[in-house]
């Protein structure tokens, strides 16, 4: 048959061997990112081994969505936001007969939207937007750029704040304010992860320019942005970042666009002044509070700003001065490179623990903490402890230490980031030990095979030598999904649910992992771009799939093909089977370039390769598809190859 190569026996023989890759829905983007409460609309997602999409599955109530279209790399949802829908992010996932997609994040917000409309990527295109507004727009081919214009009063002041990392989204995007000729007046790059941000305060009344320009060569058609040029305020952290419960208490709030009048949400209290960069409030926490974070909001005239966490905290507070006595919690500021040292007098073999937050509850120190002897030598160092469920790149330390002499002894802390005024708030914890554990989801979206089993392994970081047992329990599987408690044994950090499944693929439900009164969670990375361009939602449930056993899998050979126009290109496709599983595979593909068409061919039965010939028109068009899908078809099932870009030259 025309069209194919197979490999030579061995080859062949060996390629069988290998195993039918089990790839699930994999949701990429979003687009438009978010909405207010109250609004109904339609919204694409794009991704891979989407098809068969059954549902869309919100960890939060407030939001539902209904599938209109699906295809392998797109779907089409109607989407749904109560009124009574909270503001914030509204992580939700795709299930398939394949299992569940990681997370993509809904924004709900309070200002009104607009769609971007193309051409706008020059300044005479610029797109008319209504102030304030939140811009929802893509840069999703190379080359392009997007152009807003808008009026502003004299001396009125606004924040530009474009969202797209903080999302979950790969976009890595800067901003340029021009004026109407377009000379360039301000800028921001990466101010937030890869998103930037900016504020300005206009001299002169009249018409201006906002550019999103992309920071990368080559653009996707996942990259999208929400842009919002707002006057309500933006809060960074609170300082001091934690209060006892009970306590009156004056604290500052520190961001940007903090003028004018605004009130509190999230505690009793009042703001005293706003202050431009910081609000100064007077907090009241009652008595019976938990220990444990709080969200303050301002809501302004401007609109409500981001929430900011508050930590209560019931440990005896430092009354001041370098010297402290255990237990004891003591808030401060971290100067830049200038230590903070607080000495104290520790017995032979007393064991004490020493615990920074800061990092993990929005303050940007990146603290490193030494013990010291009375001569000064270090008795040990931690920077940056691993939190069970934290981001992979937290920064606060934690030491637990028993000294084997009795004397005088000092904490150390060092600030590696460069920071102003109270800006870089923190807390120190020095207390004897207290054994505790948090439970943690290993995998947030396990799934079984129909008819099958599968284990889930659940895991516990012990703290402060806690070595009990840990009886655990699930709630809510679903209907055709079973599993018995566990126990993660004295000693042990693990243990594993076994999951047996007798519905049918695509069956899913939200479970509960239960232990003495607390929850498993998981910081989640959500689809975005590597390093510190991550994006993180907190799940404190997992979604169970019932999922189907594929007969085959495709793995294409090449990541990058080129075609010339009027000429040809080959796409190597190795063909994974189950051993029972000898059909003919019919492959097609979704997303070529326009001119760009695949020649029709059928994969034989024994065929571990397959050459597919990709050929461009005279008139095709020149450039990148970066997510070209290559698409297997045989006995009802349809499985596609890891995307590709294939470029017209």
């Amino acid at each position: 048959m025309k069209g194919f190569f197979l490999f030579s026996l061995p080859l062949c023989l060996a390629l069988g061997a290998d195993p039918v890759q089990h790839r699930l829905p994999i949701a990429a983007a979003i687009y438009p990112m978010g909405a207010q409460p109250g609004a109904t609309f339609e919204a694409e997602v794009l991704g891979e081994h989407l098809d068969r999409a059954k549902s869309v599955l919100f960890h939060h109530p407030g939001a539902s969505a209904e599938i209109l279209s699906v295809e392998p790399t797109r779907l089409r949802l109607r989407i749904n936001v109560a009124k009574s829908a909270s503001f914030g992010q509204h992580p939700f996932h795709i299930v398939t007969p394949r299992g569940a997609s990681g997370p993509l994040l809904l924004r709900v917000s309070d200002q009104p939207r607009v769609l971007e409309n193309e051409p706008n990527s020059i300044a005479s295109q610029a797109q008319s937007v209504p102030i304030p507004s939140t811009v929802m727009g893509r840069l999703n081919v190379d080359g392009d750029f997007d152009f807003y214009k808008f009026r502003v009063e004299k001396g009125s002041r606004w924040i530009f704040d474009l969202r797209s990392s903080r999302n979950g989204n790969s976009l890595d995007a800067a901003i340029f304010l021009l004026s109407a000729d377009g000379a360039k007046i301000d800028y921001n790059e990466e101010r937030f992860i890869w998103d930037p941000f900016l504020t300005h305060q206009f001299a002169e009344a009249g018409e201006y320019i906002l550019v999103v320009q992309p920071t990368h060569v080559r653009l996707d058609p996942s990259f999208a942005y929400e842009l919002d040029i707002r006057q309500a305020p933006h809060l960074d952290t609170v300082s001091p970042l934690v209060i006892p419960p009970g306590v009156d208490q004056e604290v500052t709030l520190i961001g940007e666009g903090l003028y004018g009048e605004a009130r509190l949400e999230g505690a009793e209290g009042a703001i005293l002044a706003m202050e431009g960069n910081s609000a100064r409030a007077r907090l009241r926490v009652p008595a019976s509070t938990p220990n444990g974070p709080i969200e303050l909001t301002l809501l302004s005239p401007g609109g409500r700003s981001n929430p900011v966490e508050l930590l209560v905290d019931s440990t005896p507070r430092h009354p001041g001065g370098d010297r402290i006595s255990p237990p004891t919690s003591i808030t401060g500021v971290a100067k830049y490179r200038q230590p903070d040292l607080y000495r104290f007098t520790a017995q032979a073999g007393q064991t004490l623990v020493f615990e920074v937050r800061g990092h993990r509850f929005g303050s940007p120190v990146d603290l490193t903490m030494r013990l010291l002897d009375s001569a000064g030598k270090q008795v040990v160092l931690n920077d940056d402890f691993t939190f069970a469920g934290g981001k992979f790149y937290q920064r606060d330390p934690r030491i637990m230490h028993t000294f084997k002499e009795a004397g005088e002894y000092a904490v150390e802390l060092r600030n590696i980031v460069q920071v102003n005024g109270e800006r870089a708030p923190y807390q120190l914890l020095v207390r004897p030990p207290q054994p505790s554990y948090t439970l943690q989801l290993s995998n947030e979206r396990p799934h079984v095979n129909a008819g099958g089993e599968a284990k889930w392994t659940i895991s516990a970081q012990r703290l402060d030598g806690h070595k009990e047992p840990i009886a655990v329990s699930l709630s809510g599987l679903p209907d055709g999904i079973t599993a018995e408690p566990v126990t993660i044994a004295s000693g042990k950090n693990d243990a594993a649910f076994l999951l047996r499944a007798t519905g049918k693929p695509g069956t899913a439900g939200f479970v509960k992992v239960k232990s003495d009164g607390q929850h498993a969670w998981r910081s989640v990375r959500v689809n975005s771009g590597g390093g510190e361009g991550a994006a993180f939602t907190r799940v404190d449930q997992a979604l169970v799939t019932i999922s189907e056993k594929p007969s085959f899998s495709l793995e294409a050979q090449a990541t990058n093909v080129n075609v010339p126009r009027g000429g040809s290109a080959i796409i190597p496709i190795a063909i994974r089977r189950e051993k029972e599983f000898q059909t003919p595979i019919a492959f097609a593909a979704e997303n070529l370039p326009s001119g760009v068409t695949l020649e029709a061919i059928s994969a034989p039965a024994d065929a571990a390769l397959v050459q597919l010939k990709i050929t461009a028109s005279a008139d095709a068009v020149l450039g990148r598809a970066p997510r070209v899908a290559i698409l297997g078809n045989a006995a009802g099932e349809s499985h596609e190859a890891p995307k590709i870009t294939v470029q017209v030259d």
